[in-house]
């Protein structure tokens, strides 16, 4: 069964990925890197990945937080 548009996810929107490995290689190639065939797109899976962590753990610390006392 295929995924309709409003099913899929952002994160595997290509507009998405697109854009990140665009801006990754913009600043490899504004810092002088040549990067190999096909690393921008995992650099900027990775950094889509990281991106979503670390919102992730924001949220958890946010919620600990407003479930205890502030100091």
């Amino acid at each position: 069964m295929s995924e309709t548009p409003t099913q899929k996810s952002a994160l595997h929107s290509l507009t998405l990925q697109s854009a990140a490995a665009i801006a990754v290689a913009v600043a490899a190639e504004r810092l002088g890197v040549v990067l190999p065939e096909g690393v921008e797109q995992e650099l900027a899976s990775a950094a889509i990945d990281l991106v979503v962590t670390l919102g992730l753990i924001g949220v958890a610390v946010g919620r600990a937080r407003a479930r205890t006392p502030l100091v």
